[in-house]
C-alpha cells in the first residue's frame, strides 16, 4: 500500500480458523490484506458459531476467544496478540485456557480485565490481565449465572456491566469492581423486553448519556437515556432495523454508533442489509434512516476511528466490503470487496 496506514481491521473466520488482518487509509478510501494469523488443528468447534475478538484500551493487544472441539479434550481458550503500533501486524504471546466458550468478549475501560459472556455456559466472567497484556488463568471476582448471556460491556464509567440476554429477553445490568473484577446486582438488575425481542447486542454514545440494544429475533431497535450515576436507563424511542416490506423471521446481527456520536448503524443477516440513522446528540433519538444492501450474511462490522468508512464481515460472502459513510444524512457507499477466510465473522478496527 502507497498510502499511509490510518486504521487497521481484524477479522475474525470461522470455518477458515484464522485471523485476517487488513490495512487501511480512512481518508483514501483504501483497504488492503497484509496478514494471516493460522489457528492449525485448534478451534474445530468455531464453525457457525464465534471467534470474538476484543482490544485492549492501549490498543497494544487484541484478544480472541477460541472455541475448543466439544467432541475432545480440547479446551476453550483466549488467545492474546501484540500489536505492531506501526503496521498493526499480530504476534501471537500466549494462549489461556477458560472455563466456558465465550460467545462475547471485551476488556474493561481500565484494560485491567477480559470480560466474557457464554451464551451456550449461561454465565459472565472476569479474567485478570497481567502487565504484559497476557490474560491470567483464573478468573476473578464472581461468575455470575446468566441464562443467554450474549455480550458483556462495561459503560464509559466503567462501574456498569450490561449483558443482553439473548433467551430469556432481558437486559441485565451490574455493578462492575474494576479493582477486583467483581459483579454484583444492579437497582434494578433487568429490564425485560418484548417477549421473543432476542436482546443481542448494545452500543453507548460516546457523550455517554445514551443507549442502543439491537434484538435479533423481532429487528427492533431500542434507544435509552443512561444516568451515569446510577447505571439506570429510560426507553426514549423503538424503532426497526427491518427493511420496508420485510417478511419471514428477522436476524439481527451488529450495532455500532459512529466515534462521533453523529450516527448508528446497524446490519440485519436475513435481508442482507446495513441500516444507517443520523443521531440528535442533545436527545438521542434516531432519524433520517438509509438501508442499502450488503454481502450475503453481514454478521459483524466496525466504524474506523474518523467515522468515514465502516467494514463489514459477509459469513456466508467470505468477503469483507468496505462502505464510505462519510456524508451525513445519505446512504452509505458501497467501495470495495475484498476476500477473506471461510466465514468472516467479528470485525475489530484500531
Amino acid at each position: 500500500m502507497t498510502e499511509p496506514r490510518s486504521y487497521t481491521a481484524y477479522v475474525s473466520c470461522l470455518s477458515g480458523n484464522e485471523i485476517n488482518v487488513f490495512s487501511g487509509d480512512d481518508v483514501a478510501g483504501t483497504l488492503e490484506h497484509v496478514q494471516t494469523i493460522a489457528l492449525p488443528g485448534r478451534g474445530k468447534g468455531l464453525v457457525g458459531r464465534g471467534l470474538p475478538l476484543a482490544h485492549a484500551p492501549n490498543r497494544r493487544r487484541l484478544y480472541a476467544a477460541v472455541y475448543g472441539d466439544q467432541t475432545s479434550s480440547e479446551k476453550d481458550l483466549v488467545d492474546s496478540y501484540a500489536i505492531d503500533p506501526v503496521t498493526g501486524l499480530l504476534t501471537h504471546i500466549s494462549s489461556t485456557s477458560v472455563m466456558a466458550q465465550l460467545s462475547h468478549i471485551s476488556v474493561d475501560r481500565t484494560g485491567g480485565f477480559l470480560l466474557g459472556a457464554s451464551e451456550p455456559s449461561g454465565l459472565v466472567v472476569a479474567y485478570p490481565i497481567g502487565d504484559h497484556g497476557h490474560v491470567q488463568p483464573r478468573a476473578s471476582g464472581t461468575v455470575v449465572p446468566l441464562r443467554g448471556a450474549h455480550q458483556i460491556l462495561t459503560d464509559y464509567t466503567n462501574r456498569y456491566a450490561y449483558i443482553p440476554s439473548l433467551s430469556s429477553d432481558v437486559l441485565v445490568s451490574l455493578l462492575f469492581d474494576e479493582r477486583t473484577g467483581s459483579f454484583t446486582a444492579n437497582s434494578p438488575p433487568e429490564i425485560a423486553l418484548q417477549t421473543g425481542a432476542g436482546c443481542r447486542h448494545l452500543a453507548f454514545h460516546p457523550n455517554r448519556r445514551y443507549m442502543y440494544l439491537l434484538n435479533q429475533k423481532d429487528g427492533s431497535l431500542v434507544c435509552y437515556r443512561l444516568d451515569p450515576s446510577t447505571g439506570g436507563l429510560c426507553e426514549l424511542m423503538h424503532t426497526s432495523i427491518l427493511p420496508e416490506g420485510f417478511k419471514g423471521s428477522p436476524w439481527g446481527a451488529q450495532i455500532k454508533v459512529s466515534p462521533k456520536g453523529d450516527r448508528l448503524f446497524a446490519s440485519e443477516r436475513r435481508s442482507d442489509t446495513l441500516s444507517v440513522w443520523d443521531i440528535d446528540q442533545n436527545n438521542g433519538r434516531l432519524s433520517d434512516r438509509h438501508i442499502v444492501p450488503t454481502p450475503k450474511n453481514p454478521r459483524c462490522f466496525d466504524v474506523t476511528p474518523n467515522g468515514c468508512f465502516v467494514v463489514l464481515s459477509a459469513l456466508k460472502g467470505d468477503c469483507v466490503a468496505l462502505f464510505d459513510v462519510s456524508e451525513k444524512s445519505a446512504p452509505p457507499q458501497h467501495v470495495m470487496e475484498l476476500p477473506t477466510g471461510g466465514e468472516p465473522g467479528w470485525v475489530e478496527i484500531l
